[in-house]
């Protein structure tokens, strides 16, 4: 290889360096039980060769367990999964892939095949995000997200697992395909709980004792059997770390720590954007390098909403008794369809469509009349349009039936606790749920508002819809098919709602930034701090509350927003131009 600059030169002075300390590293993991801390060692710590600047000092740091919430993928996983229960566990970070054919589903059939023969059971799961590819750069971009599994595998056996299910899957393994060229799912060991070895190779032991495991701290190199762990390239990947770091705030508060560099998650993702952004801005062609991730929510059919803007939701109400639009829509399917497909020329990135009123004081409807209201419409809509479709219902049946008529989307205002059927249905389905805040039902919720001193609107919703979440994700709903509301309007009186639109950004940061909807659209608390009596004249009130909604004072990175209202074209400037000034350099 020929050098032409002293940049080249210490690019591969960096990289020969990092086989070097790979190796000691490994060397010190077996010659010392896996929970005595490496000491007094530097690791460069670098994105890819080209973007090593600095050295991260190895300090030992006390590492915790971190404790979750089970969930699967497959409802019908449960059983094989439970297998593991009385048999010795150790935790897993596993990164997440594909970039042919149904990338989700791809991804979401590999997890189920890993399940299958009962000793792995995932635990967790990160968002998704598409990326465009590294090193290779003419193929498709990818979906990328990692996951945490327990399992009875020690790392080589947990390697030919993975192996299988990727051959099952498609994926080439012979050796002839191109080096991190295009695959249809691709799965690899990132992290894993440490305990004592019993040969230089690396050989796991037979047994562990519950005191030798320590979280993620095993360090193991055997490039003979393709398996480094932890996985040599994962502090260049952004699309790794970003992922990591989603598991690292939807714990239980522990960082994840990596046992080499002994930086937590988002340490590393912060020095690699850092040093993104120092290559991009010394490009001598000002081109940018790093094409930027986004967060998406997947869809039926290998659909999906990207977040790399506000995403609007156009409410479609085919009721007699909505409070703004009751009765508008519910009397000709023609005339629904109109307003779905205006919306969706407007800006609609999602057309909420629901059959059963839940204002203040609402009688219930029964399953049969909402199921004759709202399947008419959806599919009629699937005749003329692929936009996406949320069915605003909380019965599982008429979710089901709807999903099964073209819509993509659960949204519950109950949080799916008015249907004991509606997780499990909802998990079955494998689609995305938006899951509301609410106490009580629509006759009784508003005068359930009485938060208290000690337990405040901002920590009741966060408490109250983290434990909706986790319950989701326990009967099978991932966190990456979970959207969350705060229920604007529904068991909040006037200061309750302005309290949440205020602290949007706190709710956001207390619920491990999880894609959020806002609703907040022509409600009576906008009509009393206005006086406004007529909720069709609240859309300059509603456009306020919503851009405050999604206002990012806490800066959080990868934000994303979905705001469910009535006007669409009017919010959908309103937030257009209130994100290209936020966006502005000044100059």
């Amino acid at each position: 290889m020929r050098i032409k600059s002293s940049k080249q030169f210490q690019e591969v002075v960096v990289t020969v360096l990092i086989a070097i300390m790979t190796i000691l590293a490994s060397s010190a993991a077996f010659a010392f039980p896996a929970r005595r801390a490496f000491v007094g060692c530097r690791y460069p710590s670098i994105s890819t060769a080209t973007r090593a600047r600095c050295a991260v000092n190895c300090k030992p740091r006390h590492r915790f367990y971190h404790s979750s919430t089970s969930l699967l993928v497959h409802n019908d996983s449960n059983n094989a999964a439970n297998n593991i229960d009385n048999e010795e566990k150790r935790k897993a970070y596993l990164a997440v892939g594909s970039n042919m054919g149904d990338t989700y589903q791809n991804i979401a059939n590999a997890l189920s095949s890993l399940q299958s023969s009962g000793s792995i059971k995932l635990l967790q799961t990160s968002f998704l995000r598409t990326t465009a590819p590294m090193y290779v750069t003419d193929q498709p971009n990818f979906l990328n997200g990692a996951v945490q599994v327990e399992t009875s595998l020690p790392p080589f056996e947990l390697l030919s697992a993975i192996k299988q299910v990727e051959n099952d899957l498609g994926r080439d393994l012979s050796g002839n395909s191109q080096r991190y060229g295009p695959r249809p799912v691709d799965l690899d060991i990132l992290l894993y709980d440490g305990y004592d070895v019993t040969t230089s190779e690396g050989t796991a032991a037979e047994t562990i004792g519950e005191n030798d495991l320590q979280p993620n701290a095993l360090v193991m190199h055997q490039p003979s059997e393709k398996l480094i762990i932890p996985h040599p390239r994962m502090q260049e990947r952004e699309f790794v770390l970003a992922p990591m770091m989603d598991l690292e705030m939807g714990g239980d508060g522990n960082e994840i720590n990596h046992p080499v560099l002994n930086k937590s998650m988002k340490e590393l993702l912060m020095m690699l954007i850092k040093n993104n952004a120092q290559d991009c801005n010394s490009d001598d062609d000002g081109e940018e390098e790093y094409p930027p991730a986004h967060r998406v929510l997947p869809l039926p059919r290998g659909r999906m909403l990207v977040f790399n803007e506000t995403i609007i939701q156009g409410i479609l109400n085919v009721t007699p008794d909505s409070f703004s639009d009751g009765g508008k829509f519910s009397k000709s399917v023609e005339d629904a369809l109109a307003q779905a497909l205006q919306m969706e020329k407007g800006g609609a990135g999602i057309i909420d469509i629901g059959g059963e009123s839940t204002r203040p004081g609402a009688e219930a409807v029964g399953i049969e009349e909402e199921l004759r209201r709202v399947l008419p419409i959806i599919e009629r809509i699937r005749e003329e349009s692929d936009v996406p479709i949320s069915i605003d219902t909380r019965n599982a049946r008429v979710a089901q039936a709807a999903i099964e008529a073209g819509a993509d989307i659960v949204n519950d205002v109950s949080g799916g606790t008015h249907d004991p059927e509606m997780l499990a249905s909802v998990a079955s389905m494998g689609v995305p749920m938006i899951l509301m805040h609410m106490r009580g039902n629509p006759k009784t919720m508003q005068a359930l508002t009485n938060y208290t001193k000690n337990d405040g609107v901002l920590s009741g919703v966060v408490m109250e819809l983290m434990a909706r979440s986790k319950a989701a994700e326990a009967a099978g709903i991932p966190r990456w098919l979970q959207v969350l509301d705060p229920g604007i309007g529904f068991a909040k009186d006037v200061d309750g709602n302005l309290s949440l639109i205020k602290g949007a950004g706190v709710i956001r940061a207390n619920c491990g930034n999880m894609p959020f909807l806002f609703g907040p659209s022509r409600k009576g608390f906008i009509g009393k701090v206005t006086g406004e009596t007529d909720p069709a004249e609240r859309d300059f009130g509603t456009i306020a509350a919503c851009l405050v909604s999604i206002e990012n004072k806490e800066e959080i990175r990868d934000a994303c927003n979905i705001l469910r209202v009535h006007n669409v074209k009017a919010v959908k400037q309103a937030v257009l131009t209130y994100e290209a000034i936020q966006k502005a350099k000044m100059e």
